[in-house]
């Protein structure tokens, strides 16, 4: 099942294109499907385990979730397990949400998991599928190395919900120091393993976030900053 809809191309000076983009990938068009206005609004990242725990995938729902209530986008790779999660949990509360892909265009599907949303409404009003690199470019680990810098450069910060020490999840945590971001981490505490690229990314700067009620808080905070600083209050 896919709903039909069109493909854009957005490229560095046209209307729409967001000079952080520039600033995380250089001058690379991009190619888009779904509400490009959602390049504009204000996100928040998400990354983890393809194959996480029950835990990391309530984590990343209700992260979604969190993010359509202060209206914040969530920016995910679209990938199996926490991404998907996160994205499913802000369309179904009515929020917003961008799928950075690690292929190209012509690659994106909707998967079942977002097949009944499509059915009761115009899922793309709410959703903006895009990808850094050619229509027809298959997926590759390199491709889905390569678009966390878009999708860290698309975000005022990442949340890391489950992150092994090698691989993908890490990867983008990194480059959000790199970047300059804020990070958060799930620290899952005394009582259950805390994943080993966490463990590593607290140590390197991130915040860590114990449970559901500490993420609802950290996107409050990133809410309300941003309001005031819209109106003047900060610098």
């Amino acid at each position: 099942m896919r709903n039909e809809v069109r493909v854009v191309a957005i490229r560095p000076g046209d209307d729409g294109y967001p000079d952080r983009v520039c600033k995380a990938i250089g001058d690379q068009p991009l190619q888009a499907v779904g509400n490009v206005t959602l390049l504009e609004r204000q996100g928040i990242g998400i990354c983890g385990s393809r194959n996480a725990s029950e835990k990391a995938l309530e984590c990343a729902y209700q992260f979604g979730v969190a993010m359509a209530k202060q209206e914040i986008v969530v920016v995910g790779g679209f990938a199996r397990g926490v991404d998907r999660q996160a994205h499913l949990g802000a369309l179904e509360e009515g929020g917003a949400t961008i799928a950075v892909l690690p292929e190209g265009i012509r690659g994106f599907r909707l998967t079942r998991e977002f097949w009944g949303i499509a059915e009761e409404r115009d899922l793309f009003s709410n959703l903006l599928a895009v990808s850094m690199f050619e229509a027809s470019a298959p997926w590759s680990t390199w491709r889905a190395m390569k678009r966390n810098k878009l999708v860290v450069g698309l975000s005022d910060a990442i949340f890391v919900v489950e992150a092994r020490a090698k691989g993908g999840s890490i990867n983008a945590g990194l480059e959000c120091l790199r970047q300059e971001k804020r990070l958060w981490a799930m620290d899952y505490g005394l009582n259950e393993r805390t994943p080993d690229g966490n463990r590593l990314l607290i140590t390197r700067g991130g915040v860590p976030i114990k449970d559901i009620k500490e993420i609802e808080i950290a996107v409050q905070n990133v809410a309300s900053s941003a309001r005031l600083e819209e109106q003047g209050i900060l610098l």
